[in-house]
């Protein structure tokens, strides 16, 4: 059976771009820009365009994975210059033989212990998770892994890897982190684009002074 399903891009993006997603036998088949959203028009970008290579390729890790073997390459470890005694001398690393397929159960556990291992010796600040936006959006992220980190006890990091810099720009211009809405756009006199290539960068913003 064959549907189209619309839905929105989950990338850590303003634009939240419409998309209609073939489904076919309960496999996406093919993704689209949604024409019909009033502000990405049927836009993709070319990250989001090619979603359906990266969601079923053969590399895509699907299960937890423990390394067996010692991170980089071996034969690279020195910090010698080439040609020198003691320089590296490149070797080839079989992926495959660095990793080990686990359970679940064995995945969790592992990270449990360890954890507990942290806590028990330094405390449960020494534990400091970072991350930030990525593939989330606004209905799944920030919440649940807040709650856990919470709990546990760990450190608490300011989750703003690079926004805190516009954040900054806003208030010092505006006084107030509020952005415009993309209608509001053509009805103004002039719109400068400082340091930014509209074309590349803010698509969005094109259509609308155009």
């Amino acid at each position: 059976m064959k549907q189209v399903v619309h839905g929105a891009c989950p990338h850590d993006c303003p634009d939240a771009c419409g998309v209609l997603i073939t489904v076919e036998d309960g496999r996406a088949t093919k993704i689209q820009g949604d024409p019909e959203h009033p502000v990405t028009r049927g836009f993709l970008c070319a990250k989001v365009a090619k979603y359906l290579d990266r969601v079923y390729s053969p590399d895509r890790v699907l299960y937890p994975m423990r390394r067996i073997a010692a991170k980089g390459p071996a034969g690279q470890r020195s910090f010698a210059p080439h040609g020198q005694p003691g320089a590296a001398v490149p070797t080839q690393t079989d992926p495959t033989q660095a990793w080990q397929r686990i359970s679940w159960d064995e995945a969790l556990d592992e990270i449990a212990s360890r954890f507990r291992a942290i806590t028990t010796e330094f405390g449960s600040e020494a534990i400091l998770p970072y991350s930030y936006g990525g593939t989330l959006g606004t209905l799944n992220g920030a919440f649940m892994d807040r709650r856990f980190f919470h709990r546990l006890g760990a450190s608490q990091l300011d989750r703003t890897i690079c926004s805190a810099a516009g954040e900054a720009g806003l208030k010092s211009v505006l006084g107030v982190k509020l952005g415009t809405e993309p209608e509001q756009f053509r009805h103004s006199k002039y719109i400068i684009a400082w340091a930014s290539n509209i074309h590349g960068n803010n698509v969005h913003l094109w259509p609308f002074i155009t």
